[in-house]
């Protein structure tokens, strides 16, 4: 059980109840040995219990960071070896390491307005870093390769007011003779906002984890509209499998083919629970034609990220 105070005396049972009602909280540690040296608790404190004390029996983000072996929280890290913790259930802290020393960060006042006439923010346009194309290219799942797809992209947004970014379209492709190129290595590290705004996703681990933020309703064309159902089109080309890497031989021959061949697609009008990572891989098509595209209800759409 968690202890109560600096002496090694007792143990409380209140403060293991605090520690098991952590939204982070791994649900493999449990009972007394969370914070003592002993499994029956009371006596002497290991590492985890003398923080929590000096925390004031508090979970903070700052103890999460220090304990990632206890709690479950994104993280994202930087090429220079930095990283971020989003060790915060409410999303008002992030606590950053650099070179071993870790600093919080407190992001609501870093969004405080600090003058007397706040600028406007910029039209939504211009903060969206993801989409999903309002119209496909009308033939079938010949896209030019991924180079057309990426073009298709980048006209879209240029026309949303949002071409001062590169966009890439979130396919994979894969080929005998070299190796498969994978949608979730070619849409930069985020963070991926739609058009109104909304956050997608913090980056690539966050998107592609059971808790992303896609579904249905935030997944807006670069119009700032949802995909409709009359007709329906809620089936999205990606030719990849839950995790971002290509679904072997279902790319529509790597975006080339309007007729022979399958492809890997998402579902918007999936619940999470009824498939996981619907959005990117619940089942392949039945052909590559934009008749079969339509006709079992889809319209060859596909999403675009901001890379940079």
């Amino acid at each position: 059980m968690l202890a109560g105070s600096v002496q090694p005396a007792h143990a409380r049972p209140e403060f293991l109840a605090r520690f098991q009602a952590d939204p982070f909280r791994r649900a493999d540690i449990d009972g007394c040995i969370t914070c003592h040296v002993s499994a029956r608790g009371g006596g002497p404190r290991n590492d985890f219990g003398v923080a929590f004390a000096a925390a004031g029996q508090m979970i903070t983000p700052m103890l999460r960071a220090n304990f990632p072996d206890r709690f479950k929280f994104d993280t994202v890290k930087l090429p220079n070896g930095s990283v971020f913790y989003f060790s915060d259930p409410e999303s008002k802290f992030v606590v950053f390491e650099k070179e071993g020393q870790k600093t919080i960060i407190d992001l609501t006042a870093m969004a405080a307005v600090t003058t007397d006439k706040p600028e406007p923010l910029p039209p939504p346009a211009n903060r969206m870093t993801f989409f999903v194309t309002s119209k496909g290219m009308g033939n079938g799942g010949h896209l030019q390769g991924l180079a057309g797809a990426d073009r298709h992209c980048q006209a879209l947004a240029e026309a949303a007011g949002a071409g001062d970014r590169t966009w890439h379209a979130y396919l994979s492709t894969s080929f005998q003779d070299k190796p498969a190129i994978n949608a979730g290595d070619r849409i930069g590290t985020g963070p991926w906002y739609n058009a109104k705004g909304a956050l997608i996703a913090r980056g690539p681990i966050d998107l592609h984890s059971d808790d992303n933020r896609i579904n249905k309703d935030t997944v807006l064309t670069e119009k700032g509209e949802t995909i409709g159902d009359q007709p329906n089109m809620q089936e999205i080309l990606t030719g990849s499998l839950p995790n971002g890497t290509a679904a072997v031989g279902m790319t529509c021959n790597n975006w080339t083919s309007a007729d022979e061949g399958k492809a890997m697609v998402g579902r918007l009008d999936l619940k999470a629970g009824d498939h996981a990572n619907s959005w990117n891989s619940a089942h392949p098509n039945n052909a590559c034609n934009q008749k079969a595209f339509e006709s079992s209800g889809g319209a060859g759409l596909f999403y675009c990220f901001a890379i940079k």
